[in-house]
């Protein structure tokens, strides 16, 4: 697996697309759900639950981010993403951005953020 200076501009941009693609798609579900705990016919429990889901967003984005920087800093090595890879990227992450936030449908959101989170993280294989 190559690191940074050793992977051609093609594979180094379709690696910074694909940590875009799930770094918005984690923001917009973390959006998406505390937008749903904006509505006032909300749950305690299910306010309750989509707190718990944004925690795990969140951390995913941390985690998500310390990847880049490890990337960044030369300190770990990736497998590019091919282009089925990316196109599928670009797929979970619009199925997500079409979801609306109603109670019914937040753990659909919750779980294709994770896939898409999954699919990218099969690019860090030495740090999933």
């Amino acid at each position: 697996m190559p690191e940074k200076n050793k992977i051609s501009g093609k594979d180094l941009q379709n690696y910074l697309k694909s940590y875009q693609l799930i770094r918005e798609c984690i923001v917009d579900s973390i959006s998406k759900l505390r937008k749903r705990n904006r509505d006032l016919s909300i749950t305690p429990k299910e306010e309750a639950d989509n707190c718990e889901e944004i925690l795990k967003l969140v951390a995913d984005k941390v985690f998500l981010d310390a990847k880049l920087a490890a990337f960044e800093a030369h300190r770990h090595s990736i497998s590019p993403p091919s282009e089925q890879q990316l196109n599928s990227l670009i797929n979970l992450v619009a199925e997500v951005e079409k979801l609306n936030t109603n109670q019914a449908i937040f753990k659909e959101i919750v779980q294709l953020s994770t896939n898409a989170l999954t699919e990218f993280n099969n690019i860090h294989p030495n740090q999933a």
